[in-house]
């Protein structure tokens, strides 16, 4: 008779190795991701500290390295979970920063090297780096790695980002254009801009100028089509693909017309609310256009930071808040304001003509 062997001994061997196996890539599973949760609040935090300190460097605001410091910090423990992040280093090429050191090349998690080439590379930039905090140590705890690997006692995370600022190259605008030569007229060629908001105090009257969708009795040195438009059957409104006053255009591309002098309610809306806050809009702003009505086509030249001040339209006024008149009459159809500087909100890409409008673009 064959002998009945007892494995059970063995078996329990086999299952408490394979027991510790899985403890063990379990712990390092764990462990490991962690570690990529803290990566992500890092960048998280470095990117929001980046933008921060980028709007305000774009508001020739961010002079001085402590005040760049508190904005990076705010920023980056309000962007990560455990509110709690070290930013360990501003740079950049903007107004009062240092410059960076040089990005170290076998650090995944630091910045490539700054853009040399494109519209990106001229514009001016701010650089954080961050890294871990936690009770008020620079060391990512770990929670089960200890006990497989001893004496660890943690891995400091990093991360880094680079926020350009300059003129956009596309953006998203209300649906109303204006004339290169209207705006070289307003602005002396780009050199001369109303204060920014808040309001009041106001800036003086004579920076209020009228655009004119359509007249017949203004007198100016830029050419006007048929019934003084600027575009044959077109009357300074675009295309409204969304039905929101809105449109996206480009620098590198074109912009269509929107026929007729009525105003979509979509407009009277926005350029209501626009009046009555005394808040930027941007307008895109044309070098040449072509074609008539609804074929009527726009080339543009750049963005425009424009406060509506007070407007004239068929069924649709009100009087300038600046100047306490309405900017035109009869059958005028005008819209008053005047030039500022203002940062686009909606994001964007760096690479337009500089009139008055900027952007903040992430680039590493």
């Amino acid at each position: 008779m064959r002998r009945v062997t007892d494995e059970s001994g063995a078996i329990a061997v086999i299952v408490a190795i394979v027991l510790t196996a899985l403890v063990g890539v379990s712990a390092i599973v764990v462990d490991v991701g962690s570690l990529y949760a803290e990566r992500r609040q890092q960048q998280n935090a470095a990117d929001a500290a980046a933008l921060a300190v980028a709007i305000d460097c774009a508001r020739t605001t961010c002079a001085g390295s402590s005040s760049a410091m508190n904005t990076a910090s705010a920023q980056a423990n309000a962007n990560s979970n455990d509110n709690a992040t070290t930013v360990t280093q501003i740079c950049g090429t903007a107004p009062g920063l240092s410059p960076c050191a040089p990005a170290a090349p076998t650090a995944a998690w630091d910045c490539p090297a700054a853009p040399t080439s494109g519209a990106i590379a001229s514009a001016p930039y701010v650089m954080v780096r961050t890294q871990t905090l936690n009770g008020g140590s620079s060391l990512m705890p770990p929670i089960f790695a200890r006990v497989l690997i001893p004496g660890y006692t943690g891995t400091t995370v990093k991360a880094c980002a680079r926020a350009g600022y300059g003129a956009p190259s596309s953006a998203q605008v209300i649906s109303v254009t204006e004339s290169l030569c209207e705006w070289n007229a307003a602005t002396a060629n780009g050199t001369r801009y109303a204060p920014a908001p808040p309001y009041p105090p106001n800036p003086a009257t004579s920076y209020d100028r009228v655009i004119y969708l359509h007249t017949t009795s203004k007198a100016s040195s830029c050419p006007a089509g048929p019934a003084g438009t600027d575009l044959p059957g077109g009357f300074g409104f675009l295309d409204d693909p969304t039905s929101t006053c809105s449109t996206t255009v480009s620098t590198s591309g074109t912009y269509g017309d929107n026929t007729g002098t009525s105003v979509s309610q979509a407009c009277k809306t926005a350029l209501a609310a626009a009046q009555a806050g005394k808040y930027i809009v941007y307008l895109p702003i044309y070098s040449s256009v072509t074609g008539t009505g609804t074929n009527g086509v726009y080339t543009l030249k750049g963005f425009a930071a424009f406060v509506i001040t007070g407007y004239h339209l068929p069924g649709f006024q009100a009087v300038s808040w600046l100047t306490g008149t309405l900017p035109c009459t009869g059958s005028d159809k005008c819209i008053s304001g005047f030039y500022t500087q203002g940062l686009i909100p909606s994001g964007g890409t760096v690479g337009g003509s500089s009139m008055g409008a900027t952007v903040i673009q992430l680039t590493g």
